[in-house]
């Protein structure tokens, strides 16, 4: 008897072992399908999308907000929304933009308390707080609601929020950190459209000194950057708030842009607008890239981070037909997908030595927890050495969350008419500028001095 008691003693020690590796693997896989639930929704969102559901698009965030998690809250008001905004909700969307905006705020203010959880597994164990980008789209998106609403001061108070967010996230990185996302031409091009809607004296001295500073911007950072000119509306509206200025900055204006048609804001004032806002495209999603590596001690290291990756769409470019004339092909104006790849990209040394940092410490409490179970025997050893190997790959995952309800591009442009009744057409175009589809958004009247903003959006 004793000596089966001896030989029962050690499987006895293994399976309490065994009962502790098990739980590790269970949470190795329920960390894994917590971090991608809410993804899941995504395809049928754009189906939804795609096919100008927007009612049901938003429908179907909302009923999925337990798919979100607390820790994506942010996430959940920000694609709510964007679809509010599609569906003409003005008002809806920008209260969940706000819902949005206040929870980043307040996780970069704050030192957050699950910082030592992430250390210990990744990065999906934190609430979401956004990137750079996406902090500085949710007051490019307000601007937008507050301007279809008719509030000129509610969009100029959004769009000067961004240079103020962008001076307080660049703050942020200490020195020799590389960030070139530092000014928004889009958002100071979008400032001055509202400031020259404005119509005072002083409203337009500030939209001329927009204009300038966001040329400026393209110039500098956009083009170079991203490819991004100066759109032709920004150049025609700097020009005709510098003939408001006075000759001297008329004349560097032209001599600065001398092929661009413009008019004073007197002739301007005789024309009716109609501004155009495009959505284009599908953002670029994260995906993972991520390196195994085996130890002499034959323990494994994982270190993964995440990049984004491009994805394709058919529907490129938009051009306004007015009573059967093409008036305007739309131009870029926020390369969206771009400046995310960027961002990240800029990022990426910091992403990387995290996840080494943080390889490094599993690693080292693997081998701590492996060589005391092996003072007690073999089995445990080894049955340790299993489980701290299977939850240093299991547990470390690049965080892949973003607001993939952005689209791609924001395209912009304009077309002055006489006041009066016109029928309006929108050719989407796929590269090459063939025409793919066209919306036809009916008889618009327009009378002179009145600027009209249409939103678009194309998925795929």
């Amino acid at each position: 008897m004793m000596r089966a008691s001896a030989r029962q003693g050690p499987p006895a020690a293994g399976r309490a072992i065994r009962a502790r590796v098990v739980p590790v693997l269970l949470a190795g896989a329920l960390l894994l399908s917590a971090c991608s639930q809410h993804r899941e929704i995504y395809p049928r969102l754009e189906n939804l999308a795609a096919a100008g559901a927007y009612d049901q698009a938003v429908e179907l965030i909302e009923n999925s907000k337990d798919e979100y998690g607390d820790r994506n809250s942010v996430l959940w008001n920000l694609d709510r929304g964007v679809m509010y905004h599609h569906a003409g909700k003005y008002k809806e969307s920008n209260a969940a933009l706000e819902l949005a905006e206040q929870r980043m705020d307040e996780l970069w203010q704050q030192s957050i308390s699950g910082n030592i959880a992430a250390f210990l597994s990744n990065d999906n164990t934190l609430p979401y707080a956004g990137e750079d980008f996406e902090q500085v789209a949710v007051n490019l998106y307000r601007a937008l609601n507050y301007a279809k609403l008719g509030d000129l001061e509610g969009a100029l108070v959004e769009a000067r929020k961004v240079n103020e967010k962008l001076t307080y996230i660049n703050g942020k990185y200490g020195e020799g950190e590389k960030n070139e996302y530092r000014e928004d031409a889009f958002a100071r091009a979008l400032a001055g459209l509202f400031y020259q809607l404005g119509g005072t004296r002083n409203d337009l001295n500030d939209a001329f000194i927009s204009y300038r500073n966001a040329a400026g911007i393209y110039e500098k950072d956009f083009a170079p950057l991203y490819g991004t000119q100066v759109p032709t509306v920004v150049k025609a509206n700097l020009l005709s708030t510098a003939s408001f200025m006075g000759s001297q900055e008329f004349e560097a204006a032209l001599a600065r842009y001398p092929n661009t048609q413009s008019m004073g804001l007197g002739e301007l004032a005789k024309q009716g607008q109609l501004i155009f806002v495009h959505f284009a495209g599908r953002g670029p999603v994260k995906v993972e890239d991520n390196i195994i590596a085996v130890m002499p001690d034959a323990n494994a290291v994982r270190i993964a981070f995440p990049r984004y990756a491009r994805r394709g769409y058919l529907i490129s470019g938009s051009q306004i037909r007015v009573d059967g004339k093409l008036e305007a092909r739309l131009e870029e104006g926020e390369p969206v997908g771009a400046i995310a790849i960027k961002n990240l990209d800029n990022r990426k040394g910091r992403i990387a030595a995290k996840a080494i940092a943080r390889a490094t410490t599993k690693y080292l409490a693997s081998k701590a927890a492996q060589a005391a179970a092996r003072r007690r025997s073999e089995e445990l050893g080894l049955l340790a050495w299993i489980a701290g190997n299977v939850y240093a790959v299991a547990s470390e995952q690049a965080d892949l969350r973003a607001w993939q309800t952005l689209p791609d591009r924001i395209l912009v442009g304009r077309v002055l008419l006489p006041p009066g009744k016109h029928r309006v057409q929108v050719d989407y175009t796929a590269a090459g500028s063939s025409v793919v589809s066209t919306q036809d958004l009916g008889d618009i009247e327009i009378s002179a001095g009145q600027a009209r903003i249409f939103t678009l959006n194309t998925v795929n």
